[in-house]
């Protein structure tokens, strides 16, 4: 990942990160449109027609988990993620800077753990004795997006913090 000529001191996204962060709206979005219409066509279904199905509501769940996961990560690349910056107040002024390193530091641990044994759950399921009941669907499919949400909350972090800004140049000096 290397970074596009800087303008000014600020550092560019490489190609690379650009190309993965379309991906990542892309496919949050076209999951969220594919819920919605799910979940409208679900409920008209059961409340004009009196009908419901258990394989959509699995489906629906399903991809509900992954358009909340899919939004952590892009939440992350925009630094949007909630954090408790009274909490930085309560330092003195030169350790403030330090706290919230010390701060993203346990955020990234926690982000690789998750990430880790989100790899280890899915490899574990990845030979398909674990189905939904309705659908018959692997639970592979449900698990995978821990360690892909988690793993680009973690990149999204380090690059956060080592000065790479979605969306708009940073200068250096700022990060």
């Amino acid at each position: 990942m290397t970074a596009a000529p800087a303008v000014g001191g600020a550092r560019r996204p490489s190609l690379l990160l650009r190309h993965l962060d379309r991906a990542e709206e892309y496919l949050g979005v076209a999951l969220l449109v594919v819920l919605g219409v799910m979940l409208t066509a679900q409920v008209s279904m059961r409340f004009v027609l009196g009908l419901g199905y258990s394989w959509m509501e699995e489906i629906i769940r399903m991809l509900f988990i992954w358009v909340i996961f899919i939004g952590a990560a892009a939440a992350m690349r925009r630094n949007l993620h909630i954090r408790v910056e009274a909490g930085l107040l309560l330092f003195p002024r030169p350790l403030r800077s330090l706290a919230g390193w010390f701060g993203d530091l346990l955020l990234f641990a926690f982000c690789l753990a998750v990430a880790w044994y989100g790899l280890e759950l899915v490899i574990s399921s990845a030979d398909g004795s674990f189905r939904l009941q309705s659908t018959g669907v692997s639970m592979f499919w449900p698990y995978l997006i821990l360690p892909i949400s988690f793993g680009l909350q973690a990149l999204r972090l380090a690059l956060w913090r080592f000065g790479w800004r979605a969306d708009q140049p940073v200068h250096i000096e700022q990060a």
